[in-house]
């Protein structure tokens, strides 16, 4: 019987579908043929098509596209760097003052603003406190009715240490060395310096006293030279009278030989100066029976009467 002939396997069936041809591919196909070309040769030729045939150019709506991208990135960065200024604003307006941290409480008072003010007292300092006190009554930017505490600080004995309050003792002997030394004795501390939002800013000053009687009787003999001492700090320069404007609230008769007049302001007895046309340039009373205000204007006086009705920052010993 005659042998079976093997069979053999049926071809792989041709694809109908080319391979891909690549770049790579072509390369690879001109090595292997050794055409005298080498991969060197084929980059730089390469090389030399791109030169001759440029990239196309993007279409007007890529770069429409593109600009609207950077537009977004630079809108972007502008909103940061407007972020960053803003902190940074904010971040000197608390270091020119105070910080929120280190803020002492007011006395007597709310207050709307601190602002520190640094003073040195002794002889020959006068010029220098008034100098420093204008300016910052001048620099005081705020809604009227608001009030801003003047905190008067020095620099510490320790080098290096926080600056502290300024000592209410030191600081009248050293802008009225003429004061009544019986005023002096019954003055305590606490005190404050203000400036009230009005007109040209009107300074006020609030002292703790520890006797009525005694405070009352220095505060009288202190009128001798009490406008001249608080100039120019307590300066007023009220607007003029209209033509046919009311008479200036009547005075009790003059008892004591001083500039002051006994004056009825915010149904409270006070002592004050006045120009010729009666406008009050300073004026100075006794709220409750430890407390004396003095400033420049009954505005200021009502203002810090309807503060003291309010509770205030910190208790004040004695009340």
């Amino acid at each position: 019987m005659p042998p079976i002939p093997e069979k053999k396997p049926d071809p792989a069936p041709k694809s109908e579908v080319s391979p891909l041809q690549t770049y790579r591919g072509d390369i690879e196909q001109v090595v292997q043929e050794g055409k005298g070309v080498s991969v060197v040769s084929i980059a730089a030729a390469e090389a030399e098509r791109r030169g001759k045939h440029p990239l196309i150019s993007k279409t007007p709506e890529e770069i429409k596209a593109i600009l609207k991208s950077w537009s977004m990135v630079a809108a972007g960065v502008a909103l940061v760097l407007v972020a960053a200024g803003a902190l940074t604003v904010v971040f000197l307006r608390q270091t020119a003052t105070l910080s929120i941290a280190e803020k002492p409480p007011a006395p007597f008072i709310f207050v709307d603003e601190v602002v520190p003010v640094m003073v040195k007292t002794g002889q020959g300092e006068r010029g220098n406190i008034m100098s420093n006190l204008q300016t910052a009554r001048r620099s005081v930017k705020m809604p009227i009715g608001l009030i801003e505490w003047l905190y008067l600080t020095k620099q510490p004995e320790q080098e290096g240490a926080a600056p502290v309050q300024a000592g209410i003792t030191e600081l009248l002997q050293t802008i009225a060395p003429q004061i009544p030394p019986e005023l002096m004795r019954t003055v305590e501390p606490i005190y404050l310096v203000g400036i009230h939002s009005f007109e040209e800013n009107q300074p006020f000053l609030l002292l703790q006293v520890d006797s009525y009687e005694t405070a009352y009787a220095g505060m009288l003999a202190w009128e001798r030279t009490l406008q001249k001492d608080l100039l120019p700090f307590f300066g007023r320069n009220p607007s003029p009278k209209m033509q046919g404007a009311a008479p200036p609230a009547s005075t009790t008769p003059q008892l004591l030989q001083t500039a002051f007049v006994d004056k009825v302001v915010e149904n409270r007895d006070t002592r004050a100066y006045l120009n010729d046309a009666g406008d009050v340039l300073l004026l100075w009373t006794v709220l409750g029976r430890n407390i004396i205000l003095i400033t420049t204007n009954e505005y200021t006086l009502r203002e810090v009467i309807s503060r003291l009705n309010t509770a205030p920052v910190i208790p004040i010993p004695g009340k």
